[in-house]
């Protein structure tokens, strides 16, 4: 039975980060109505925070595929429901740059969209997050510890500001992460069979003995006749391969 391919939404992962040293602000008009929220939703080239005995890292360029074929929301706290605004409706714009991942909302002029502006203003929402899958990613160690580098990301869900700063959803990330250290692990105990001398003296010697074994074994063994019903197959496969190749000589004149 062929195995079901996995769901979409099985693969995305969201990541959160603060506004610390990130600019996040509210644009406003002459009458002081709110207009724009301004942020980032990821910043590149900086390590996470502990993902769980390993940390991840961004590649700039990591968005520029997904940019291009996501239909991008502004989500508050990634709620559907919370609509601030979209790519395919030009109220959501996205943009790489030197830091990150940038984004700008044309704030809509409802009561979500006012709260979320005075709630930036006020300092109460202190972080920003975006939801993803990943078409490419690389681990490594650095200091002993497990890197994973995101290279390519396949699809932006969304993007906006989070009211908890919470620990990311690494689900998808932390598996790859135990294939890579199990891989890791395999690869170092094969290259250490192939490298010990103990061992390679070990395996050389028993295989000369089962050599050794062998041929013992085939000096005491007799070829065995074959049967009258064997050699009247191995006539009539003959004959047929001489009928077939005199067909197509045939053909051939």
């Amino acid at each position: 039975m062929a195995k079901e391919k996995p769901k979409t939404e099985n693969k995305i992962e969201r990541r959160v980060i603060a506004v610390v040293d990130m600019e996040m602000r509210v644009e406003r008009a002459e009458d002081d109505k709110p207009t724009k929220l301004v942020g980032y939703a990821a910043k590149f080239d900086s390590l996470s925070e502990d993902l769980g005995g390993w940390f991840e890292r961004i590649r700039p360029g990591a968005f520029a595929n997904a940019l291009e074929v996501s239909d991008t929301r502004a989500l508050v706290n990634h709620n559907p429901d919370n609509l601030l605004g979209r790519t395919k409706s030009g109220t959501l714009t996205l943009a790489e740059d030197d830091i990150g991942l940038r984004y700008t909302v044309q704030l809509p002029d409802t009561q979500l969209g006012r709260d979320i502006a005075e709630s930036v203003t006020r300092g109460d929402i202190s972080g920003n997050s975006f939801a993803f899958t990943v078409d490419t990613d690389e681990w490594h160690m650095e200091d002993e510890v497990g890197i994973r580098e995101i290279v390519s990301v396949a699809e932006l869900f969304d993007v906006g500001p989070v009211t908890y700063p919470a620990y990311p959803d690494t689900t998808v990330a932390a598996r790859s992460h135990t294939e890579w250290r199990e891989n890791k692990t395999k690869s170092s105990k094969v290259k250490a069979v192939y490298t010990d001398p103990k061992l390679i003296d070990a395996t050389q010697e028993l295989m000369a003995e089962q050599y050794e074994e062998q041929l013992e074994e085939q000096k005491d063994k007799q070829p065995e006749p074959i049967s009258a019903e064997r050699q009247r197959q191995i006539k009539r496969a003959y004959d047929k391969a001489g009928r077939i190749i005199d067909r197509n000589k045939k053909k051939d004149d």
